[in-house]
């Protein structure tokens, strides 16, 4: 064999992993500030990614969140143990606060406008693909979770959180294990003029890159075939 080929084939199964993530998602969003995000148009809601920074938006399947290295970490256990697992399990979160290397992941109402709404609306938690569990929470002033999305413990109409327009929240959210996950959401609402309304199921893609080494190529192969790909809505 052709000794100047062989890293060619050594990093061949990489570059197809990679590969294979690009299909699924045109564009990587591995860290600044990025919103799921609520509109609403022609009497439909709709739920896209709206990248601030770049003042660009994408449909939910056009854009990848990307949980890299700085997202592993483990549960504090207590209060947290029921949904990332016992005082020392792996788990990976994107915090509610913004972190270097990482996403900052809120979620913006402010194109509604609060005169069209009766009331608060809600974001649903419809669908949860991928190898671990997925979970959403805010915490309190004491340090306290208030789960508000959980896939571990089967998913129900109690897997919601409220949504007031107009208005800008961010939360932490945690996977359980690496790999890719579709989160499917759903908004519903109650329009003065319209009545009451909900949103399709719009899948959000995540994909946890926990090791260093696979992330350095995943990120380099991703930035490079996204330039191409790369869709500005609006």
């Amino acid at each position: 064999m052709n000794r100047n080929i062989r890293p060619t084939l050594i990093l061949l199964p990489a570059l197809v992993a990679t590969l294979t993530l690009t299909a699924h998602a045109q564009t990587p969003i591995t860290e600044d500030h990025v919103d799921i995000g609520i509109a609403y148009e022609g009497g439909a809601f709709d739920l896209h990614v709206h990248q601030e920074d770049l003042g660009l938006e994408y449909e939910p399947g056009d854009a990848v969140l990307v949980l890299g290295p700085a997202a592993r970490t483990t549960s504090p256990g207590g209060a947290f143990a029921g949904f990332l697992g016992p005082a020392g399990s792996t788990v990976y979160i994107l915090p509610a606060t913004e972190t270097e290397g990482l996403p900052f992941l809120g979620f913006g109402s402010e194109e509604l406008d609060a005169g069209d709404w009766l009331g608060s609306l809600t974001l649903s938690l419809a669908s949860v693909s991928g190898p671990g569990e997925f979970s959403l929470w805010s915490t309190s002033s004491l340090g306290q979770p208030q789960l508000l999305m959980s896939s571990g413990d089967g998913i129900t109409g109690e897997d919601s959180l409220p949504v007031i327009a107009e208005s800008h929240a961010h939360y932490s959210l945690a996977f359980t294990e690496p790999g890719d996950y579709v989160i499917g959401l759903r908004a519903s609402g109650t329009h003065a003029v319209d009545g009451v309304v909900t949103s399709d199921v719009a899948g959000y893609q995540f994909h946890v890159v926990p090791e260093p080494g696979t992330w350095t190529l995943a990120a380099l192969g991703l930035a490079g075939l996204a330039a191409l790909g790369r869709n500005r809505r609006r």
